[in-house]
């Protein structure tokens, strides 16, 4: 395991707050609440990653962008003065022309947050620390934990939600993630992503860009970045009828992840300073067990009993 990118960042954090007007209130404000509610809606998705600056030597840029459409339903899961959680669903034409819902990442905000997580692995090693804000570190600041499809997370940050110049942006400081769904079963030429990530409203949506550096980082030898990427997702609205399936799905299926987001939430405010989290426990991996349990849809205690062992105090 390697040392947490967030415990370097940190100090970084400060020289903003000093450069920038502090909020005093103990509740944010309404514009910061309306910024984070309005990305939820249903929308066209344009997904758009391209490799920009080969920074290894002998790296070769991969000329060819990756590049997805989809309609995604960007629903409120819970809402109170202090946190937010959107869950997104893609929506996708099955095989007999009927939608199929697959439940996507959740984005989950919480205000003057004190406890963040630091993606502290690499390779197959889904390591992760806990670092611990003074609150004067966290004044004004909303964090952004992102989930995978399970639920587990996939990166924390923070940052603050700035109402300038008639624009709407929330930008977090510098995070590390495990390498994305997109390539981590094709590529093995590097161990996570330090990504800085933005969020910014726009007159039909939003958009979510992204930073991003791609890092060896390997036992015996330097940290090294191999390449540059930036990263652009458009998000804008729109009418579908296969928006009705999402809304649907998440009917019958809502209150059974809802207890899984709390209880990955809580596993990782309460586990110790370095855990993570498991893909196989007694003799089921996760996938399969999350999958069991949201078709059988046992009692919320069942469901955290299962969990518990997938989540690895070190």
């Amino acid at each position: 395991m390697i040392r947490g990118l967030m415990q370097t960042i940190i100090p970084s954090l400060v020289a903003l707050a000093a450069a920038s007007v502090i909020a005093t209130a103990s509740e944010p404000s309404a514009k910061d609440r309306e910024a984070i509610l309005s990305m939820a809606g249903v929308f066209t998705v344009h997904f758009s990653f391209h490799e920009t600056a080969a920074i290894a030597p002998g790296y070769e840029l991969k000329k060819k962008p990756y590049e997805e459409t989809a309609t995604e339903v960007i629903q409120v899961v819970e809402d109170s003065p202090t946190r937010i959680a959107l869950q997104n669903l893609l929506v996708v034409p099955g095989k007999d022309g009927k939608p199929v819902v697959i439940k996507h990442w959740a984005q989950i905000w919480t205000w003057q947050d004190t406890e963040l997580l630091d993606y502290s692995g690499a390779g197959d090693d889904l390591a992760w620390g806990r670092v611990s804000l003074t609150p004067e570190q966290a004044r004004g600041t909303w964090s952004q934990l992102v989930t995978q499809i399970d639920d587990t997370p996939r990166y924390e940050g923070y940052g603050k939600w700035i109402h300038e110049r008639g624009e709407s942006y929330w930008q977090g400081l510098p995070t590390r993630r495990p390498l994305p769904r997109r390539e981590y079963s094709k590529r093995d030429d590097y161990d996570y992503l330090v990504v800085t990530n933005r969020h910014a409203l726009t007159p039909d949506g939003w958009v979510h860009e992204q930073d991003n550096r791609k890092v060896v980082d390997r036992e015996g030898g330097p940290v090294r970045t191999l390449c540059h990427e930036s990263g652009i997702n458009t998000y804008t609205r729109t009418e579908s009828e296969d928006a009705a399936a999402a809304l649907a799905w998440w009917r019958e299926h809502g209150e059974f992840w809802d207890t899984v987001r709390r209880f990955w939430i809580e596993s990782g405010e309460h586990a110790g300073t370095t855990f993570s989290y498991s893909t196989h426990e007694n003799g089921e991996g996760l996938s399969k067990l999350l999958t069991r349990l949201e078709r059988e849809k046992p009692a919320p205690d069942a469901i955290v009993r299962a969990l518990k062992p997938f989540v690895i105090s070190r």
